[in-house]
């Protein structure tokens, strides 16, 4: 469990510290606002794609195969993006990074599922470890970005790469499973994966785990793509940036060891994970309203608390109701879900930004998944 833990230590940070960097590197090539929002957008456009596809394909030739291949790409792309200033490129890198990035903590996900049988503590234990990384990992990057500028930071980046590759080769090989060999024409997507993770959903649970993790990534993206715009505009520096990040990730880790008491609380693991997701997109909403350092502070808090406890309810509700020998396709699909949040929340509030400004698509977009999450909690209420 140890380098799983690992893992995830390095997966979900690296993710989150691609997102923090994009809008920086867009600013600094001059980007309008709109492009910021499709560059944080292409991010997603590939795993969107394969994302069932390759948690598919981790049940035949097995997670650490998978995940060596692509950890090695997030330890090199970060290096190009100094060394090519241009907006192609930029946009590029970004579809490369993204699908290697979002990849490796699918892989990362897959392996805890597989590896914790249901159990609340170990999947607990995991995000704690995933939420710590991303405590740290922002920090690093804040920092290096304002003492070296743009090549600190993507350095920062390729070293965090670093760090997930070597992990994911220290995952444990299984013996009792003979796998395929991975070859070329295994990364054609096939149809037959999606219809199986699509034909998931006919099952009430899925549908309703799957929505919220929609709407929880919805809020996530929000703040991933423009929340350090709306924090530079304000006079913010890359390091306070970052460290607003890891406040909001520091409230994180530990709610993800509360989640048992949260569904006592709530009522029901249903209700536990509904509330968790509506906390973290208020918390996101009422951003445009803040000017201080800790009204931003406690915001965060707020956002990583509402985080950080429905992750191990997200993996606890699936992993019990889905056999282990599927959990790379159920993977997939979550995956899947949240990539298209990841794509259509930066591009939709580019457009409104350009429009209207930052802080209103904030309100807008707040204002829309609040009210999707209440038709979904009504939708589920007695079938759940």
């Amino acid at each position: 469990m140890v380098a799983t833990y690992v893992c995830g230590f390095f997966s979900l940070s690296l993710v989150q510290m691609v997102a923090i960097v994009t809008p920086l590197w867009g600013n600094q090539l001059g980007l309008s606002v709109m492009l910021i929002g499709w560059a944080a957008g292409a991010r997603s456009v590939a795993p969107l794609v394969y994302s069932i596809h390759f948690g598919s394909l981790m049940d035949i030739i097995g997670v650490r195969r998978l995940m060596v291949f692509f950890t090695a790409q997030c330890a090199l792309l970060p290096i190009l993006y100094p060394l090519l200033p241009y907006g192609w490129s930029f946009l590029l890198l970004q579809l490369f990074l993204g699908l290697a990035s979002v990849t490796a903590w699918l892989a990362a996900q897959v392996a805890i599922g597989r590896n914790a049988n249901g159990s609340t503590l170990h999947t607990g234990w995991f995000s704690f470890w995933t939420t710590a990384g991303t405590v740290i990992g922002p920090l690093s990057l804040g920092v290096a970005w304002d003492k070296l500028g743009p090549t600190g930071g993507f350095s920062v980046l390729a070293a965090w790469g670093a760090g997930l590759f070597i992990s994911s080769i220290l995952l444990p090989r299984r013996r009792d499973v003979v796998r395929q060999p991975l070859r070329a024409s295994m990364l054609v997507p096939r149809f037959a994966n999606y219809a199986i993770g699509l034909g998931m959903l006919r099952r009430p649970i899925a549908l309703f785990v799957i929505s919220a993790t929609f709407l929880r990534l919805g809020a996530v993206s929000m703040l991933e793509s423009f929340y350090p715009l709306l924090l530079h505009g304000l006079g913010f520096s890359a390091s306070t940036i970052g460290m607003l990040f890891a406040i909001g990730n520091v409230a994180s880790s530990p709610s993800a060891l509360m989640a048992g008491k949260w569904v006592q609380l709530c009522g029901s693991p249903r209700r536990a994970l509904t509330l968790s997701v509506a906390l973290s997109i208020l918390a996101t909403t009422a951003l445009p309203w803040f000017d201080s350092f800790w009204q931003f502070a406690v915001a965060s808090s707020v956002f990583g608390f509402g985080i950080g406890i429905s992750m191990p309810l997200i993996f606890t509700l699936l992993s019990e109701e889905i056999s282990p020998n599927q959990q790379g396709v159920a993977a997939g699909l979550r995956a899947t879900a949240n990539r298209l949040a990841a794509f259509l929340l930066p591009v939709l509030m580019g457009g409104l930004a350009e429009l209207a400004g930052v802080g209103a698509a904030f309100w807008v977009i707040g204002v829309v998944l609040l009210m999707v999450l209440a038709s979904v909690e009504l939708v589920f209420h007695k079938r759940v």
